[in-house]
């Protein structure tokens, strides 16, 4: 009798079959709960795709309402669970997704506890989720140089996409004013004159007219190298420190 019992409440082991049906039937929670029944050997690219998918709508579904980044939470865990999520385009657009969801809360809280549960996230975002998270800091109030280092991150490389963004150039003109060897100032110089320049060329130069002293300390060794500075302009890096 004991032995029947067993059997009855034991499961057995779901098939590539039995998460597929699953799949079918959006009973996601269940496909990742039972994903690892199939053997490893077994665990081929359908099978990824299959949890995959599944962590990506467990993710996109999960509201946790006393957290804001309680879906992001969610999302590591899988990671931790199945690393090959790491890779994974979509997973990673609604992790991404999960982390600004709980950024727009901290804004719309002015809950700077909040915000500080974002630094745990705000270097692990894409460039796509870097570039969304700094126009919602700029769209709620934000110093315009404080999302410089999120904005470098969207950029990421010479005359990318970004590069266009208003929210990028201003982040980039007030990052030229703060301390050279701060972590702001140092993206700013790098998005500015190296990633780029073409398409913000306009504006540093006439970002130069009246510069301040950390302005000049930032700008005038690049702006030189780049041939950008007029002679007035010239004379009056002489006297910066460099």
């Amino acid at each position: 009798m004991r032995l029947l019992l067993l059997l009855l409440l034991t499961k057995a082991p779901a098939t590539f079959e039995d998460l597929k049906t699953l799949a079918a039937q959006q009973s996601y929670p269940e496909l990742l709960e039972r994903a690892e029944d199939v053997a490893p050997a077994a665990r081929n690219d359908a099978w990824r795709e299959l949890v995959a998918t599944a962590a990506t709508r467990v993710v996109q579904s999960t509201k946790i309402a006393d957290d804001p980044f309680g879906q992001a939470a969610r999302a590591d865990a899988l990671i931790e669970r199945f690393s090959f999520l790491d890779k994974q385009p979509a997973f990673l657009a609604a992790r991404d997704e999960a982390i600004v969801s709980g950024l727009r809360r901290c804004a719309s809280a002015n809950d700077e506890a909040c915000f500080k549960l974002f630094g745990r996230y705000e270097k692990t975002l894409s460039p796509a989720g870097s570039l969304a998270a700094g126009k919602v800091l700029r769209r709620n109030g934000s110093f315009a140089y404080r999302p410089m280092v999120l904005f470098a991150r969207a950029v990421g490389g010479k005359d990318a996409a970004a590069c266009k963004d208003p929210d990028v150039a201003d982040a980039v003109l007030a990052a030229l004013d703060l301390p050279a060897e701060s972590e702001g100032a140092k993206a700013g110089r790098q998005v500015g004159y190296e990633w780029c320049w073409a398409a913000l060329q306009p504006k540093l130069k006439a970002a130069m007219i009246g510069a301040s002293s950390m302005r000049l300390a930032n700008a005038c060794k690049p702006m030189r190298e780049k041939k950008a500075l007029t002679e007035l302009q010239d004379e009056l890096c002489k006297d910066v420190d460099l």
